[in-house]
């Protein structure tokens, strides 16, 4: 169908730029409108447009609708203008006007999409990226790689951000001899197509809210700039486009302070004649014609400073520049030409002369007290201070480091520090605050782990000094004078505290039990010790182990556990009390604080006046337990007192610190005292018990039950140990499969199905499930086999019989329980525990 005006519409297009041979009529068939390249816009389809079929009042065809060239996301839309005279009645126009502000939303939506799509693309490509590489336009730049990503062909990629950090595309910078390179004619190419770049930017740095920061066109003049002064760096990536990333960055950082560092393009190409010519000249200084040319650099440099109020920096060379092609003409050809010192002796002047400050240097991270004087705390007045001061935990929702305090407080604590609400915010809404990650997060004494970047460790609280400490010392070796071995158990037990303090984080994979009479001195000993740790040092009692929020294990070097496990909970806390003593990690879970791994370096003493204050297996290698003497003189207690008073706890950190360990270390085990057998013997259950009494294990003695060590029927060592249980008043004894299971599990001993006869007749077979003590014989043949299991069993009988026929005879209820006559073990209670 021939429309009048169609001519007249395609020479509107081309007037504008649109690079069309032919018009399309309506949409595309997704409803979108027609998109194609323009003039000195290289491979990119910025120009769109959309036309409609118009009917008129006369029957003829008018072409109406909208086009434009994309400037950013700017679509650009403009009406098709109709010929002077065309006749349009009011519903028409009306009609018309409502298209084209229909199809500019529609372009709008479409241009929203395009840039989603792209942005999507460029974040899966940059994660795909290394971050490790090269590329032969840094070196040729003289810059170095901040942030970047690299491919494996040698090219490096910039992202291009928001002020929230989200990717929305990526400039690539091609090496010499990519093919890509040689495609484009230039070393820079957009990737994806369709990505947005007006406000979308690259920083190197962080701005911070109020201070100063620097904004430049390219990579490379702003890595020049940062590396010269160490303040941010802001690429904007083209002259067009300094002032939308100036209006970003100053709505999002009140008060931030702009110096664009503008590219001077003073010469450009003459429109007629093509040859460089001054941009200053208004006409061509090689044919005459009006140059009409302007000095991007320059322009876009003072649009973006008048709009937000900032400032505008030219580079200054020494030396006169070319004029015949191009020269030096930014800050980085100032960095290759004439030095990085030069760069930073023009920035700095420029800031003083506006009476602007740069971003401070952040504090170190490690900082250290010692000495245990905390200070005064103080209001927080200036945002400097929280950058250095604060850090943000990236995985808790509300919890920041402390880094004079060395602790993690919920971020409320730390707005209440804050001289007014507004700091606070301007904190949470700067780049320039350190965010870390909960594993960055650690207690690390020793100062050597790379991993922590916020160590709650603050330096040695307490000052050792050169003193007396001797009335220490001599209670402490008192206390370990009841066990046949004292001088061992002491000497293990003085090494055992000086290790960590000599070596701060070490992490002992023993502890200590010391139990005894009342009033012995245990917690005078071991709470002046706690002393020399000072803030990383605790007494807790049942409620703190058993409780679930255990922040008193945060931070701690020793634990004093006064009175931790009375007999009724043991069992509960036993294998509890085993990871604090010897797991490397431990769960820290905070009230109203998310919950956190912590390494352990926790040194743990137990102290009570209890007989049985904690569950030992037989194979125990953790304790090291000590039954402390009866009480000592009191003219000596209150000797060590006045010693305390008089400097004793700084000198016996001295004496710790200069204790010959020789070749002590955290896993050397401690002596096996006395106390230990005993309290072991007291933790056993009844199954373990009869074992004892039956085989004896070498240290507790035991093997008198009137009982055969070899092997037997599980029904029948069952029973037996049924009926030793009725001796010794065991009131709830295991269950079959139970004891038969603990047994069988014992160091040698053997469970297994076995075929035997079932009379000395050896006629008739049986199987049985037969229980093999240690260094038993394991007869294969069936016959010996049988007279084994028979011979246990009459050894059984006899036993029972004679138990009973003693229960009847007067005077022999001592004798009773005492089997052949032979000593017993103490009497036990029910069978309260596992095995």
């Amino acid at each position: 169908m021939n429309c009048a005006n169609y001519d007249h519409v395609l020479q509107q297009l081309r007037a504008a730029g649109l690079l069309v041979d032919h018009l399309n009529i309506g949409p595309r068939s997704n409803g979108k409108p027609w998109r194609c390249r323009v003039e000195d816009g290289g491979r990119e389809l910025r120009g769109w447009y959309v036309v409609r079929e118009l009917r008129m009042d006369s029957g003829d065809y008018l072409l109406v609708g909208s086009y434009g060239v994309y400037r950013g996301n700017d679509p650009g839309a403009q009406r098709i203008a109709l010929a002077k005279g065309t006749p349009l009645s009011a519903e028409q126009r009306a009609a018309l006007k409502a298209r084209a502000a229909e199809d500019r939303k529609a372009e709008q939506a479409e241009r929203r999409a395009e840039a989603a799509r792209a942005a999507a693309r460029a974040s899966a490509m940059w994660r795909k990226l290394s971050p490790e590489g090269e590329c032969d336009y840094l070196a040729r730049k003289c810059v170095q790689a901040h942030g970047l990503r690299f491919t494996p062909d040698g090219a490096m990629a910039i992202p291009l951000l928001d002020t929230g950090g989200q990717i929305h595309g990526l400039q690539f910078v091609l090496p010499r001899g990519h093919r890509r390179r040689k495609q484009l004619g230039r070393d820079k190419d957009y990737w994806p197509r369709g990505l947005s770049k007006q406000g979308h930017h690259f920083a190197i740095g962080s701005p911070a809210t109020g201070a100063a920061c620097l904004l430049a066109e390219g990579y490379a003049t702003a890595a020049s700039l940062h590396e010269a002064t160490g303040l941010p760096a802001v690429v904007a990536f083209d002259a067009g486009n300094l002032v939308h990333v100036a209006q970003a960055l100053r709505t999002r950082y009140r008060g931030l302070r702009l110096l664009i560092c503008a590219d001077d393009d003073y010469l450009g190409k003459c429109r007629e004649c093509g040859q460089l010519t001054l941009t200053t000249d208004t006409k061509c200084s090689h044919c005459g014609a009006d140059s009409r040319l302007v000095n991007a650099g320059l322009s876009g440099a003072d649009a973006a400073a008048l709009a937000v109020d900032g400032a505008v920096l030219v580079p200054r060379f020494a030396d006169e520049r070319p004029l015949d092609r191009k020269g030096p003409t930014d800050f980085n050809d100032l960095h290759v030409v004439e030095g990085l010192q030069v760069v930073r002796a023009q920035v700095e002047a420029r800031l003083t002369a506006l009476k602007w400050r740069g971003r401070p240097e952040p504090a170190p991270t490690h900082t250290s007290r010692g000495g245990g004087d905390d200070g005064a705390l103080r209001c927080v007045n200036s945002l400097e201070e929280l950058h250095d001061r604060f850090a943000l935990v990236y995985e808790a929702a509300d919890e920041v480091f402390d880094g004079a305090e060395h602790v993690l407080v919920p971020l409320s604590s730390m707005r209440n520090l804050c001289t007014s609400r507004q700091l606070h915010r301007n904190w949470m809404e700067s780049l320039d605050k350190r965010v870390v990650r909960m594993r960055e997060v650690g207690f690390d004494p020793s100062e050597r782990d790379p991993t922590i970047r916020c160590n709650l460790w603050g330096g040695w609280p307490t000052t050792p000094r050169p003193g007396v400490c001797d009335k220490l010392l001599e209670l402490g070796e008192y206390l370990c004078s009841e066990d046949p071995q004292a001088g061992a158990t002491w000497s293990w037990l003085l090494r055992w505290l000086a290790y960590p303090i000599q070596h701060p984080g070490a992490k002992m994979k023993t502890a200590v039990i010391m139990h005894g009479p009342q009033g012995t001195g245990k917690n005078l000993f071991f709470e002046s010790v706690l002393r020399v740790y000072g803030e990383y040092g605790q007494i807790v009692d049942q409620d703190a182990i058993e409780d679930k929020h255990n922040d008193f294990m945060s931070r701690k070097l020793m634990l004093v556990a006064d009175e931790v496990v009375a007999r009724q909970e043991m069992y509960h806390a036993k294998n509890k009390l085993k990871g604090l003593v010897t797991s490397d990690w431990i769960r820290i879970n905070p009230k109203h604080l998310a919950s956190y791994r912590e390494r352990n370096h926790c040194q743990i003493v137990f102290l009570s006046n209890e007989v049985q204050p904690m569950a030992l297996e037989r194979d125990d290698r953790r304790y090291c337990v000590i039954w402390t003497p009866p009480k000592w003189d009191a003219g000596m207690y209150n000797a060590v007192l006045r010693e305390i008073e008089a400097g004793g706890i700084e000198a016996l950190h001295q004496h710790l610190l200069e204790l010959d360990l020789g070749d002590f270390g955290p896993a050397t085990l401690p002596p096996i005292t006395q106390a230990k057998r005993d309290l072991v013997e007291l933790g056993m259950d009844s199954s373990e018990r009869f074992y004892n009494d039956w085989l004896g294990d070498g240290k507790q003695g035991g093997g008198y039950l009137p009982l055969p060590r070899q092997a037997c029927r599980s029904d029948d060592l069952y029973q037996a140990y049924r009926h030793w249980c009725s001796l010794q008043g065991v009131g709830k004894p295991a269950q079959q499969s139970t004891f038969v299971g603990t047994v069988a599990k014992r160091p040698g001993a053997t469970k297994e199905r076995r075929r035997h006869f079932k009379h000395y007749s050896l006629t008739v077979e049986t199987q049985s499930v037969v229980i093999t003590p240690p260094g038993a014989a394991r007869p294969d043949d069936k016959a010996e086999l049988t007279r084994l299991l028979n011979g246990f069993a009459e050894a059984l009988k006899e036993w029972r019989d004679d138990t009973a026929s003693q229960a009847h005879k007067p005077g022999k209820a001592a004798e009773r329980s005492q089997g052949q006559g032979a000593p017993v073990p103490p009497p036990a209670g029910d069978d309260d525990g596992p095995f």
